[in-house]
């Protein structure tokens, strides 16, 4: 009995670990909206957004707060603490408490520092979020990222079932080609008897992770069918990069974050990374 689950605890862990995709999070508890004067959290950390596995972060080399007016404002990232599901072990990310001081749409911007992916990569993520207090103003701004996802619909109010139609930018002009991925933030981890299955039994990553190729001049448009928080991302290749004592390709990846609606059929989600789980 003890060797079937250990060779379970092993095969549970190494189809995992096969698979990881790392994404950086920049998300809140609820929607991404805020009111004048009232402290809005949002989290910060490094995940697997399908299966909810949680790793630890440094912390980023910029990260920003865009006013309506485009001004750049600092944040205060305060260290946290988040208990990965998977290894009961609490992992290393931040919290950032905002106060709006002005109606209209702020970006929450941030840029890592370079991090090693399991292909043997170097990466540097981009990531923004789009943070609605009161009034329709500026949605389309953009962090000035070198590689950024610009919002032709806006990056909030989506419910399920809606499309979003975006953008890729890359040095300061449109992406000619690209695959964009789009991930669910799954709000709790998921065993490998909740992950989706094929006719043959094993787990159906086509439906975890959608890919979009880019149309003409970086155009592309997604759906989304549950509600929760999706991230989309494109990576470019950017030469090498010395890490350690070592070289190593460098790609860079750009995420943007979007809150998506339920449906009056459907429950709201709770993300139990951020509050324990009432008795």
């Amino acid at each position: 009995m003890f060797l079937i689950i250990l060779f379970f605890l092993l095969f549970f862990f190494i189809s995992f670990d096969c698979v990881l995709a790392y994404k950086i999070f920049l998300v809140s508890s609820e929607e991404n909206y805020g009111k004048i004067g009232k402290e809005k959290n949002f989290y910060l950390g490094k995940v697997e957004p399908s299966f909810g596995i949680l790793f630890d972060l440094k912390v980023p080399s910029e990260f920003f707060l865009l006013t309506p007016q485009k001004k750049r404002e600092k944040i205060t990232l305060l260290r946290r603490e988040f208990k990965d599901p998977r290894t009961n072990v609490n992992k290393i990310g931040y919290e950032l408490k905002l106060i709006p001081k002005e109606k209209g749409d702020h970006l929450i911007c941030v840029e890592t520092q370079p991090f090693l992916i399991p292909e043997n990569k170097l990466r540097k993520a981009y990531l923004k979020t789009s943070w609605h207090v009161e009034l329709e103003k500026g949605w389309d701004h953009l962090c000035g990222f070198e590689l950024e996802i610009k919002p032709f619909t806006r990056p909030y109010g989506l419910k399920t079932g809606e499309i979003f139609w975006g953008q890729v930018w890359y040095k300061n002009q449109p992406l000619k080609e690209g695959v964009i991925e789009v991930e669910k933030f799954s709000p709790h981890f998921l065993t490998l008897e909740e992950l989706p299955k094929d006719s043959f039994g094993d787990i159906n990553y086509p439906l975890l992770k959608k890919k979009i190729r880019l149309a003409k001049n970086g155009f592309f448009v997604v759906n989304f069918e549950e509600p929760g928080w999706w991230v989309i991302s494109i990576k470019v290749n950017r030469g090498t990069q010395f890490y350690g004592n070592q070289n190593y390709p460098l790609e860079i990846m750009t995420e943007l974050w979007l809150y998506i609606f339920p449906s009056k059929r459907e429950a709201k989600e709770t993300l139990e990374y951020f509050f324990p789980k009432s008795n």
